[in-house]
């Protein structure tokens, strides 16, 4: 990792940790009404930081507003808004979102536009403004180099970011436990859930609020920035078949979960509006889960965060 400027007379060179000076951040936190984004915000609005949120939806910022954030619209593939809203910040949050299109013909072509819009807008915000660090979103699928479907653009959003010589923290966590709100609903109306992933397969859960404190923790400089890849795991590995009895007690059931085929999941995600494309993207990726070619290295450094399983579910379930 290049940890100097490449335009050395554009600026005094300084370290991100000089310039984590709270009288004159300004953080920019991209897709700011997705489900990580928002643990972001959050998390930097719970310290006082100030906050710009950008998102596609005036209305979904308008809560952040409330609580003092500065609020900028913009989609993610839009490279001019882009580079409005980050022109003046001094650390900025960067992820790909959504994280899938159902009906998408073409998700890398996707996927590329706003790797190609943010990677600009940093760009342009580390040579003519303030800007001083990133961190991104990435994901364990980043390991892998032939991963597929919707984490396919994970590590080409990690080189694009490099490329700009902006000091950047890649946060790649592991299997986010928001992955089972589908399984709590299907449970609660059935009591039967199920996928291509072996039940007794350990997972790397975490919990986006976590990763959201983290990630709000190396903007304002509480975490050591050292720039490159970082793994995010929850407190322990678990598997779908703990996931399963935690929340078939939580919603009064007995549940049970059914391993399915490829085939099987390729037709139930086209009979519910997946693209082919689509479909066979997420089935790839999920094989590679199943299969272990998705998977944590555990290098010295891996943030272990601290919410449970056993918490997560309790609070979705409450709240779902």
């Amino acid at each position: 990792m290049n940890l100097t400027h490449p335009h050395p007379d554009l600026r005094e060179r300084r370290s991100p940790e000089q310039d984590a000076s709270p009288e004159r951040d300004l953080f920019a936190v991209t897709a700011a009404t997705s489900a990580t984004g928002s643990a972001v915000v959050r998390a930097l609005l719970d310290h006082g930081a100030p906050v710009l949120a950008v998102g596609r939806d005036r209305e979904r910022l308008h809560p952040y507003a409330e609580r003092g954030a500065r609020t900028h619209v913009s989609p993610l593939d839009d490279e001019e808004r882009l580079t409005a809203a980050v022109a003046d910040a001094t650390g900025a949050f960067v992820m790909l979102a959504p994280g899938f299109i159902p009906d998408s013909p073409d998700f890398q072509a996707y996927q590329r536009a706003v790797i190609a819009a943010q990677a600009q807008a940093v760009r342009n915000a580390y040579r003519h403004g303030r800007l001083r660090r990133v961190v991104t979103l990435s994901g364990w699928a980043a390991n892998h180099p032939g991963a597929s479907g919707p984490v396919w653009g994970l590590e080409r959003l990690e080189r694009a970011i490099d490329a700009t010589g902006v000091p950047a923290v890649h946060l790649r966590a592991g299997w986010f436990m928001e992955n089972l709100l589908p399984d709590i609903a299907a449970i609660r109306a059935t009591g039967a859930t199920g996928g291509l992933l072996p039940p007794d397969l350990p997972l790397p859960m975490v919990a986006t609020s976590d990763i959201g404190r983290v990630a709000a923790e190396f903007l304002r400089g509480v975490r050591p920035f050292v720039p490159g890849p970082v793994e995010v795991t929850g407190p322990a590995d678990r598997t779908l078949a703990e996931a399963v009895r935690l929340i078939g007690a939580a919603v009064g059931r007995t549940a049970r979960y059914e391993v399915r085929t490829a085939d099987d999941v390729r037709a139930a995600l086209t009979a519910g509006g997946f693209s082919d494309h689509m479909a066979d993207g997420t089935v790839a990726m999920t094989l590679d889960v199943a299969h272990g070619r998705i998977r944590m290295r555990r290098p010295a450094g891996t943030i272990v965060t601290t919410t449970t399983l056993e918490e997560f579910v309790r609070a979705a379930v409450t709240t779902s």
